[in-house]
């Protein structure tokens, strides 16, 4: 879920929530929910770069970063280096130190 928000705050900062709207229509036209965002991440960025070109990129940087800051990791990559690992390696990390992220809501009394 963690995921799926930072892509839409970073949808909604950088285009705007018309926008956002709109890829969210387009990510459903092919067969992505907003619920699957996470779980299909690496189909959203082929949407994004067949829609945006290499300008999806950002928008893929931007989430990764966002990501990471809701960790309060730092980021440890730059522009170019391979995104989807870095989102791999911020997996490992959640499972292995079980991170939290900041606006984690626990359900515990």
């Amino acid at each position: 879920m963690t995921l799926n928000q930072c892509f839409t705050t970073v949808l909604e900062d950088i285009l705007g929530r018309t926008v956002r709207e709109e890829i969210f229509q387009l990510l459903e036209k092919n067969g992505i929910k907003p619920s699957e965002i996470s779980s299909r991440f690496d189909e959203v960025i082929e949407v994004l770069a067949r829609v945006f070109g290499t300008s999806a990129q950002l928008l893929v940087y931007k989430t990764v970063a966002e990501l990471y800051k809701e960790y309060s990791l730092r980021t440890g990559f730059s522009f170019g280096e391979s995104l989807r690992d870095q989102v791999a390696q911020l997996r490992e990390k959640v499972v292995s130190d079980l991170l939290k992220p900041k606006h984690y809501t626990s359900i515990d009394p």
